[in-house]
């Protein structure tokens, strides 16, 4: 089964494909700072589509938002980003799970508090990838395994 893991962003929007326990493409969809938030959503939009309509996936896992302390305009860009993300996913009929970072840190690392280099590590280890992946991408990638790990092993098989 092919599986896209969004890692969601305005600035840069990490996405990762998982297919038969392998990645297959992974990379990042980034939005030109000087431009208005509406031609950044539009822009993301259409970097989005473009994955969805190469890859044709059979489901979507997307990272839910997690904010430690900062400001409200960077969490209102987030949930902008993210609506943005629904809209091409719903538009393009990909089922959505939505998944935690700490349920996706548990799935890949068995603590739900692992650092950023911990994932970035046991995603290069379990998906057998050698050369560098950017943290976002990383993090998507992490939860398309994630969710690629709920699926049965015939399903992950038949697809």
């Amino acid at each position: 089964m092919r599986i896209l893991g969004i890692d969601p962003g305005l600035g840069a929007t990490g996405y990762g494909i998982i297919e038969d326990d392998e990645a297959t493409e992974f990379g990042l969809i980034t939005t030109d700072t000087g431009q208005t938030t509406p031609e950044r959503l539009r822009s993301l939009g259409e970097g989005l589509e473009e994955v969805v309509r190469r890859t044709r996936p059979a489901q979507c896992a997307l990272e839910t938002l997690f904010f430690k302390s900062v400001g409200a305009r960077s969490v209102i860009r987030s949930a902008e980003a993210r609506g943005t993300i629904l809209y091409v996913l719903g538009r393009n009929r990909v089922p959505v799970t939505e998944l935690t970072p700490a349920t996706i840190k548990l799935a890949l690392t068995g603590s739900g508090r692992a650092s950023k280099h911990q994932m970035n590590y046991m995603v290069k280890r379990l998906l057998g990838l050698g050369e560098r992946v950017s943290e976002h991408a990383a993090d998507a990638l992490a939860a398309a395994y994630c969710l690629s790990r709920r699926q049965p092993a015939t399903a992950r098989r038949r697809c």
